[in-house]
C-alpha cells in the first residue's frame, strides 16, 4: 500500500509538473488560438528545444570534413602490408562516421512529427474567401514552417552522409577484401629453390641492421629504466608484475574451495571455477604486462615510436597468453573432477604441454605483426619469419589428433564417433596444406590460415564455455525444484513458467553468442575488439531500406518477444475479466465468450501491428501485400474470409452461444466454442463436430436452448383414451419429482397437449442439478417413469420422442 501511494504521488507531481512546463511554454499559441483575446507579448517563440543545438551546423561540417579525408586516404597508393592496416584504420573511422549519422538521425527524427503535429493542429491557411484568421496564428505557423524546413535540411544532410559512409565503408571493404586476396595468393619463391636463398641472403645484412637497431634501442630502453634511482621503480613494477602472476597461480585452491561450498555437485563446479579463473587469467596477465610496460616507458628518453608500437602489439598478445594456459590448466587438469569435457588421465598428461606452446606462439604472433607492417626489412625477410611461425605452430594442428589416437589405442577405448573422426582429419589435413603451401611458396596464405585458426580456437573455446554455463545453470540452479527456482516460485512466478524460462533463455543465449562467434569469424585474422564490435553493431542494428523497413537482428528478437509478452499479458487481461468484471455483471455465459473473443482477437492484432513497426513495415509499404491479398480472397479465399466475417457476426449477434443445443444439418449437439473460422460442438458421444460458421449465417439452425430455461428437460408420452389420464399425470409427476438429480426447488409440472389418433399426448417437465448432465438425468427419468407405469398399469401406445435443453 505504501508503495502503491509513494507512485500514486510522483505520477501526480509528475503531471503537474509537465502541464505546467507545457502551458508555460505553448502560452504564445494557446493565445493565438484563443477568440477575442489581445496579444501583447512579442513575436512567438518555438514550442521546444532548438534542434541546431542537437545537430549543430559545426557537427554536420565536421562530419562532411571527416568523409572527405577518409575518401582522400583511401586513394592513397601503398604497398600491400601498409594496405592492409591503413584499411582497418579507416574502416573504423568509416563505421564509426555511419554510425554517428544514424545515431543522430534517430534523434532528430522525433522532431519531425512533432512540428508537423503542431502544423496539424494550426491547420492550413485560410482560403480566398473565407475569413482572415489572426496575425498571431499566420505568425506562428510561419515559424514552424520555418523550424520544420531546418530540421527537413539538416535530415536530408545526414542521410546523404550516412550514404556516403557506407558507401565508404563498402568500398573499403572491397578493397580490403581485394588486397586480402592479392596477398593471400601472392607466391613467393619457394624455401625450397636456390632463388628464395639468393634474394633473402642479398637483404640479409641491412635487415640484420634494422633488427640489431631495434634491439639496441631496446638496450637503451632496459638501460635508462634500470639506472640511477629508476631502478628502484623498475625492480618495483617488475615485482608487482610478478607478484600479480604469483597470485593468479595460487588462487586456482582458493577459488575451487569457494565453488565447492557455494555450488551443488555436478558438472556447474568445473565450469565455473574455469570462466573465474579464465577472466583472472586475462586481468592478470594483462594487467601485469601494462604495469611492467608502462614502468619501462615513463619518462624514458630512449624509447621511440617504433618501440612504443610494438609494445602495444605485444601488450595485447599476453591477456590471451595467460587465457590460453589457464585453460590448459582447468580442461587438462590433474584432477578429473575438474576436468570439463571427461577424458582419461593419460589423454590429459599427453596433451598438457600443447597449451604452452600455443601460448609461446601468440606472443611470437605479436612481434610478427609488427615485423609485417611496421619493421621497415625486406619483404623476403618477412616471409622467412611467416613460414617459420607457420611452420611452428601448423605441428599443434597434427601432433594433436595423433596423441589422441596413441592415448585411445594404449587403453583400448571403443572407436571414435564418425563426427569425431572427420574432425581429426580435417585438423590433420589443414596442417599438411599449410606446409605444403610455405615450401610452394604461398606463406601469406598459409600464415592467414593458421592465424585465423588460432583465434577462432581460441574465441570459440570461450564462448562455449560461456553456452556450457548458461545451459548447466538453467538446468541445476534454476528450474522450480531447485534452490534458486523455488525463491522465484516464492516470489509469486508460477513454476511451469519458470521450468519454461529455463529452457528459453539458455536457447536465447546460444544464438547471441552464435551472433558473436559470426563477428569474430568475419572480423579477420587480427582480432580487432573495434572491428569485432563494428560487426556487432551492424549485424544487430542492421540498415533501414529505402522504403523504411528496418530488418536487424534486434528488430527480430524484438518481434520474437513480442507474442510472448502480447500472450501473457491477453492472459492476464482475460483472467481479469472472469475472475474480477464479468461476476460482477448479469452477462450469461455467451456474452462473456464473445466479449473475451473479440478482445483476443483484437489485442493480437495490436500485437502484429507492434511487430510491423518494429521491422518499419507502414501501410504505404504494404500497399502490394493489400493488392495480392485481393486478388487472392477473389479467387481462392472467399471461403476463409467469409468464415471470419461470419465469425464476427456470431460473437456480435450471438444468434448462438456457447452451451446451446442446437441442430444444424440434421445433427444436434451443444456448442463448446466459437471462433472467428469455426464452431465446435460437442455430440452426444463425445465426440466434436467442427462446423464453419459461414454455415450458421447461410443455412438453417435450431436453437433448442432458446425455447426453454437452461437445464430444463421434457418427456411427451402417448397414453390410449381408456387410460386413467389423472393417475399417469400423479405418477408422472411423483416420480419425475423422486428422481435424482432432479432440481428439488422446482417443482416438476405435467400436462396434457393434445389429442389425436385415439391417444393423449402426456408432456412432463423438470429441471436438472446444476453441473450434471442433462442426458443422463433424462435417461434416468425416463426409465423411472416407465417402471411407474408398469408398477400401475398404465399402458403407453407411442414411443416417447425427447428434446433436451
Amino acid at each position: 500500500m505504501r508503495l502503491k501511494r509513494f507512485c500514486s504521488l510522483f505520477l501526480s507531481c509528475f503531471v503537474l509538473t509537465q502541464g505546467a512546463l507545457f502551458f508555460a511554454t505553448s502560452s504564445p499559441l494557446l493565445a493565438a488560438t484563443t477568440e477575442n483575446t489581445q496579444v501583447t507579448e512579442p513575436a512567438p517563440t518555438t514550442l521546444i528545444t532548438n534542434t541546431a543545438d542537437i545537430v549543430s551546423n559545426s557537427t554536420l561540417e565536421s562530419i562532411g570534413t571527416e568523409i572527405s579525408a577518409i575518401y582522400q586516404s583511401s586513394q592513397q597508393e601503398r604497398s600491400n602490408a601498409q594496405s592492409t592496416t591503413e584499411l582497418a584504420t579507416l574502416l573504423r573511422r568509416a563505421n564509426a562516421v555511419a554510425t554517428q549519422t544514424d545515431t543522430l538521425q534517430a534523434r532528430l527524427k522525433p522532431y519531425q512529427a512533432v512540428y508537423q503535429n503542431f502544423l496539424d493542429i494550426l491547420g492550413k491557411p485560410p482560403g480566398k474567401d473565407e475569413p482572415a484568421e489572426a496575425a498571431s496564428i499566420t505568425e506562428q505557423r510561419k515559424l514552424l514552417l520555418t523550424k520544420q524546413q531546418d530540421i527537413n535540411s539538416r535530415m536530408t544532410r545526414l542521410k546523404l552522409y550516412q550514404v556516403e559512409a557506407q558507401q565508404l565503408v563498402n568500398e573499403l571493404r572491397q578493397h580490403g577484401t581485394a588486397i586480402q586476396q592479392a596477398t593471400l595468393w601472392q607466391r613467393f619463391p619457394s624455401p625450397l629453390g636456390v632463388n628464395f636463398w639468393s634474394q633473402f641472403t642479398s637483404n640479409f645484412r641491412a635487415d640484420t641492421t634494422r633488427l640489431s637497431a631495434l634491439g639496441g634501442e631496446a638496450l637503451g630502453v632496459l638501460g635508462v629504466a634500470f639506472a640511477g634511482k629508476r631502478i628502484f621503480i623498475s625492480l618495483g613494477g617488475l615485482a608487482l608484475s610478478a607478484l600479480l602472476l604469483v597470485g593468479w597461480f595460487f588462487s586456482h585452491g582458493i577459488i575451487r574451495r569457494v565453488v565447492v561450498r557455494i555450488l551443488p555437485a555436478g558438472r556447474i563446479r568445473p565450469i565455473i571455477a574455469t570462466l573465474i579463473c579464465g577472466v583472472l587469467s586475462l586481468l592478470a596477465w594483462g594487467f601485469s604486462f601494462q604495469i611492467l610496460w608502462s614502468v619501462l616507458a615513463f619518462d624514458n628518453s630512449a624509447l621511440d615510436e617504433d618501440l612504443t608500437t610494438l609494445g602495444s602489439m605485444m601488450g595485447a598478445q599476453f591477456p590471451l597468453c595467460g587465457l590460453v594456459i589457464e585453460l590448459g590448466f582447468c580442461l587438462l587438469s590433474r584432477h578429473p573432477e575438474w576436468r570439463i569435457f571427461p577424458m582419461s588421465d593419460t589423454i590429459a598428461r599427453n596433451l598438457r604441454l600443447f597449451p604452452l606452446w600455443l601460448a609461446a606462439a601468440l606472443i611470437m604472433r605479436g612481434f610478427l605483426r609488427y615485423i609485417d607492417t611496421q619493421s621497415g626489412i625486406s619483404m623476403l625477410s618477412v616471409q622467412f619469419m611467416d613460414g617459420l611461425y607457420v611452420l611452428a605452430v601448423s605441428p599443434l594442428l597434427f601432433v594433436i589428433p595423433q596423441e589422441l589416437r596413441i592415448s585411445d589405442q594404449a587403453e583400448n577405448t571403443p572407436s571414435q564417433p564418425s563426427r569425431t573422426q572427420f574432425l581429426i582429419s580435417l585438423a590433420m589435413g589443414i596442417s599438411i596444406v599449410c606446409w605444403l603451401a610455405v615450401f610452394s611458396g604461398y606463406i601469406p596464405l598459409a600464415y592467414t590460415i593458421i592465424s585465423w585458426l588460432s583465434m577462432m580456437a581460441i574465441s570459440m573455446t570461450g564462448l562455449l564455455l560461456l553456452s556450457l554455463l548458461v545451459t548447466v545453470m538453467a538446468s541445476t540452479l534454476f528450474p522450480a525444484s531447485a534452490p534458486l527456482g523455488r525463491h522465484l516460485v516464492e516470489l509469486g512466478l508460477p513454476p511451469r513458467l519458470v521450468n519454461q524460462m529455463c529452457v528459453v533463455v539458455p536457447g536465447i543465449v546460444n544464438v547471441l553468442l552464435l551472433a558473436v562467434a559470426y563477428a569474430v569469424a568475419t572480423s579477420g585474422d587480427g582480432f580487432d575488439p573495434q572491428q569485432i564490435w563494428h560487426q556487432l553493431y551492424w549485424l544487430f542494428h542492421g540498415q533501414a531500406s529505402t522504403d523504411g523497413s528496418h530488418i536487424s537482428l534486434d528488430a527480430i528478437l524484438l518481434c520474437a518477444v513480442l507474442p510472448v509478452a502480447g500472450y501473457y499479458t491477453i492472459s492476464i487481461l482475460k483472467s481479469w475479466f472472469k475472475q474480477r468484471f464479468f461476476p460482477t455483471t448479469r452477462l450469461d455465459i455467451g456474452a462473456q465468450a464473445s466479449i473475451l473473443s473479440i478482445l483476443s482477437y483484437a489485442a493480437w492484432i495490436l500485437v502484429g501491428l507492434s511487430m510491423l513497426a518494429v521491422l518499419g513495415v507502414t501501410v504505404k509499404s504494404m500497399t502490394w501485400v493489400v493488392s495480392a491479398l485481393s486478388v487472392g480472397i477473389g479467387f481462392g479465399l472467399q471461403s476463409i474470409v467469409q468464415n471470419f466475417v461470419s465469425g464476427i457476426i456470431l460473437m456480435a449477434e450471438r444468434p448462438v452461444s456457447i452451451g446451446d443445443v442446437v441442430t444444424i444439418a440434421g445433427v444436434t449437439g451443444t456448442v463448446e466454442r466459437i471462433s472467428v473460422r469455426s464452431t465446435d460442438i460437442r455430440l452426444d458421444d463425445k465426440s466434436t463436430m467442427i462446423v464453419p460458421n459461414s454455415q450458421f449465417i447461410t443455412s438453417a439452425v435450431k436453437n433448442a436452448t432458446r425455447a426453454q430455461k437452461p437445464g430444463v428437460f421434457t418427456i411427451e408420452l402417448n397414453l390410449p383414451f381408456a387410460s386413467d389420464l389423472d393417475k399417469a399425470m400423479d405418477v408422472m409427476a411423483r416420480t419425475l419429482a423422486a428422481c435424482k438429480d432432479v432440481d428439488a426447488t422446482v417443482q416438476p409440472s405435467v400436462s396434457m397437449s393434445s389429442v389425436s389418433d385415439g391417444s393423449a399426448l402426456l408432456i412432463g417437465s423438470a429441471k436438472a442439478v446444476s453441473g450434471t448432465d442433462l442426458t443422463a438425468v433424462r435417461s434416468a427419468a425416463l426409465f423411472e417413469i416407465w417402471k411407474a407405469f408398469q408398477e400401475n398399469k398404465i399402458p403407453v401406445t407411442v414411443r416417447q420422442n425427447l428434446i433436451t435443453v
